[in-house]
């Protein structure tokens, strides 16, 4: 037989249960004992050396809106442009031919370039030179600091074809979130 509530000012039948023992009549407000097999939920647990609760919080992450991606992929392309003319310089390697196409150096540098640069500063960092700039950094899907497999796999996933585009197709997670699963969020 189901345990009923019945309040004893009022004689209502309608409660909010505060405690395993505790409710409030939602008729006349007066708080009594009764137990209707309510248990406090996990998170919420008493902290059995203490008798106060012991709450934990949780992260609340807000991805990182389109215009920022834009504005990080931007600054990025311009610093990492600006890596390969300088390693093509120190190692006299030409990256472009006089009709504007990029040399096999050229490509090669680019190559190694991309992927090291995104992997030492988000492996370092959770952020490129563009997401300092945009006040923005990349996590691991459960919140944690990236591991050095994601990074990798983060980084090559940007070589991918169409990768630039992934994002439009979707909701605004690219290739490079969803294959190593990370994501790009707000840092405040």
């Amino acid at each position: 037989m189901p345990l009923t509530y019945t309040c004893a000012q009022c004689g209502g039948k309608s409660y909010e249960q505060f405690s395993q023992t505790q409710v409030r009549c939602l008729d006349c407000n007066t708080v009594s004992e009764f137990d209707s097999g309510y248990r406090v939920i996990p998170e919420f647990q008493l902290i059995e050396d203490k008798n106060v609760l012991d709450l934990e919080k949780k992260a609340v992450f807000i991805a990182a809106p389109t215009g920022k991606r834009l504005a990080n992929y931007i600054i990025d392309l311009i610093v990492v442009t600006l890596l390969i003319f300088l390693i093509g310089s120190i190692f006299n390697i030409e990256i472009n031919t006089a009709k504007g196409e990029m040399t096999d150096g050229g490509l090669a540098i680019m190559l190694f370039t991309i992927p090291i640069y995104y992997m030492i500063m988000e492996y370092n960092f959770g952020k490129t030179f563009g997401k300092f700039f945009t006040k923005t950094k990349v996590i691991s899907v459960y919140g944690n600091k990236l591991t050095i497999g994601q990074c990798a796999l983060r980084s090559v996933s940007r070589l991918l074809p169409f990768e630039q585009f992934s994002g439009l197709f979707f909701k605004g997670i690219f290739w490079h979130d969803s294959i190593p699963k990370t994501l790009v969020v707000e840092d405040n």
